[in-house]
């Protein structure tokens, strides 16, 4: 994280507890792509995820894990109301600024993944005579990603490196919230407006198309960040009192998602703000070493999340290739296979996400 554009935001050391929640949210997505490995051509083979490694310690993840896409997606209204809601509504980011910030962010690693995809998805078809997972790798849905729109038209034809449809969908969101900002809609109850609405659409079934959760979840991270700032102000022992109801209402919520009787989505809905806050409250460590490593792991989140699919696909390429057999069930397999993504990231973050962001900051953002 960079320090803030609002004077009023808080520090960035003291947001670490966001770091901790995205490396949280990366977890969750790599188990419970973990199922790949079972997959030959587009079919499961051999699977049953009760059988997994490391089961009963990771049994959220495997059986609800892609709802850390959900949990992003909150984390990412929380940073974007902490740093851009008032610049934006105040006039000094532009639309351009706002694109030239975000497109630096994203799109090189984006467009390095989709290429390595694009290679080893043919490869693998001349292998096994089928595409792997993702199956509308085709010069369409191709020119659709090298536009990070994939998803876009909501239609779930997943493609090339598949994990990116949710960044696809959040570019959109971030486009509504410059907008809104820019309209001044930045106070609480406005964004307390947008979850409702969201919300409707999502219980009418109005539409299929994921923008809808992905407003709902941009805007209730928004809400987090506006309690966040009003519970700062208040004395210490109501901010207690705050944090202690917040997770009794998760405790509840376990229990009930436990029973059956609470869906996984609305969980996260509720967890995720809890967890937010209580994390920003715990986690305020005085040592440089424990900054550093914190701010290592949030590092690591965007590129795991896009390096792991071409990973997974490197490694079906080679077992065909090679007729090599993994040790799928083996919690050893599992740690190597976590670890190897995010030493790659941690790499790739390093080598590849700073300079090109660096790069195109220095060439783009002339205003």
């Amino acid at each position: 994280m960079t320090s803030p554009a609002s004077p009023a935001a808080s520090p960035a050391h003291n947001l670490l507890g966001l770091e901790l929640l995205r490396f949280a949210c990366a977890i969750s997505v790599l188990v419970w792509h973990y199922n790949h490995f079972y997959v030959v051509g587009t079919t499961h083979v051999g699977f049953e995820v009760t059988q997994q490694p490391l089961y009963a310690l990771l049994k959220p993840f495997y059986e609800a894990g892609w709802l850390g896409v959900q949990a992003f997606w909150a984390l990412s209204g929380f940073i974007f109301f902490w740093k851009y809601a008032q610049p934006v509504s105040q006039g000094q980011v532009s639309a351009w600024r706002f694109a030239v910030l975000r497109f630096s962010r994203l799109y090189p690693l984006h467009l390095l993944t989709l290429l390595a995809v694009a290679g080893l998805a043919w490869w693998y078809r001349q292998l096994q005579g089928s595409d792997y997972v993702y199956q509308y790798n085709d010069w369409p849905h191709f020119a659709l990603q090298l536009a990070m729109a994939s998803d876009w038209a909501g239609r779930s034809e997943w493609s090339f490196n598949g994990p990116i449809w949710s960044i696809s969908i959040e570019v959109l969101v971030y486009a509504l919230f410059f907008v809104l900002c820019r309209l001044g809609l930045t106070r609480w109850w406005q964004a307390l407006g947008l979850v409702g609405v969201a919300a409707v659409v999502y219980a009418l079934k109005l539409t299929p198309h994921p923008i809808v959760l992905c407003v709902f979840f941009f805007y209730l991270g928004a809400l987090t960040h506006l309690a966040h700032e009003a519970l700062l102000k208040r004395p210490r022992g109501q901010q207690h009192a705050v944090l202690a109801l917040g997770l009794l209402a998760v405790a509840a919520g376990t229990a009930l998602v436990a029973s059956g009787k609470l869906r996984p989505m609305f969980y996260v809905a509720l967890l995720t703000p809890v967890a937010l806050l209580v994390l920003l409250d715990w986690v305020q460590p005085s040592s440089k070493a424990a900054v550093h490593w914190i701010n290592k792991l949030g590092n690591t989140t965007y590129a795991s999340y896009l390096l792991h699919f071409p990973l997974q696909l490197l490694l079906a390429c080679l077992s065909r290739a090679l007729g090599w057999h993994w040790p799928l069930h083996e919690p050893v397999w599992l740690l190597a296979y976590l670890l190897t993504v995010f030493g790659l990231a941690s790499l790739v973050y390093q080598a590849v996400e700073m300079p090109a962001q660096t790069w195109l900051r220095q060439r783009l953002d002339k205003r």
